[in-house]
């Protein structure tokens, strides 16, 4: 992921990626990356092709271990993009993004909800005062509920709204629907 281009600092934003251990961190910044054209390949935690994750302990325990940058370019603008760990053994990792960061997206796995290193992520960006959003991830695993995570976000925050919503959840899971545009956008399977 190296770029010949260079930007000025107007057009870098730093975004640290946060969550609970296992809720997908790493697999939204490869889809970001490969989205925005900035990675050729989309890489895999399971199989060990992920950007972010280089040393050997990350790869045996598929689990990330130390913050690791990668990014994403949109419109021009270069976001940093940094990969947490998100169990607690490694919070000072998180804490080290969170002191650079001008924003985070809080990744929470639909099918587990919010969970003790989400609040704690949560906890860190109020203290610091940084905008955040919150992903739901795994929308297609079995026992999807975006609707009960919804719910669980709005008892950490009560001005969370929903951008997008989930056609079906589960193996039923089709899509989204940006609430904004009022567009569907179709999951492809295998794409």
């Amino acid at each position: 992921m190296v770029s010949g281009k260079e930007y000025t600092t107007d057009r870098i934003r730093n975004i640290a990626v946060l969550g609970h251990g296992g809720s997908g961190k790493t697999s939204l910044i490869e889809a970001l990356c490969f989205v925005s054209g900035t990675s050729n390949r989309h890489g895999n935690v399971n199989n060990g092709t992920a950007l972010t994750m280089h040393t050997p302990e990350e790869h045996a325990h598929e689990i990330s271990i130390q913050m690791t940058p990668a990014y994403a370019e949109h419109t021009g603008v270069k976001v940093n993009l940094l990969d947490t760990p998100g169990y607690l053994d490694f919070t000072g990792e998180a804490l080290s993004a969170v002191r650079v960061a001008d924003a985070a997206i809080i990744v929470v796995s639909a099918t587990s909800g919010i969970e003790v290193g989400t609040e704690r992520v949560w906890e860190y960006c109020e203290a610091r005062g940084i905008p955040r959003i919150f992903f739901v991830s795994m929308m297609n695993k079995e026992h999807a509920d975006f609707d009960g995570v919804f719910q669980q976000i709005k008892k950490l925050s009560e001005s969370a709204l929903p951008v997008e919503i989930p056609i079906g959840e589960g193996p039923a899971f089709e899509g989204i629907i940006n609430l904004f545009s009022e567009k569907a956008h179709i999951y492809k399977k295998g794409a």
